[in-house]
């Protein structure tokens, strides 16, 4: 197994790796995954999705914007050269 991070953190230089992924939550088995990012990106969502509506948002409210929010985050890591 290819045991090289491939979160965005990482990618870009900081000093995190997968494992502190997996730490916040995400599934062991994400670890040094090609779809890490995206689970990772999946996991913030409903994280989102959650905090708003507990804000009191409906809940199609805090999905768009939940998705909203992960397109932005999407957008600028393709704009930085970042694998999903």
């Amino acid at each position: 197994m290819d045991k090289t991070n491939k979160n965005w953190l990482a990618q870009s230089g900081q000093d995190i790796t997968d494992a502190d992924m997996v730490d916040a939550g995400l599934p062991l088995e994400m670890m040094y995954s090609d779809g890490l990012n995206r689970s990772m990106l999946d996991l913030v969502h409903a994280e989102n999705v959650a905090g708003y509506i507990a804000r009191g948002m409906t809940e199609s409210a805090a999905k768009f914007k939940a998705d909203e929010r992960r397109g932005i985050a999407l957008r600028a890591a393709r704009a930085n050269g970042l694998k999903l």
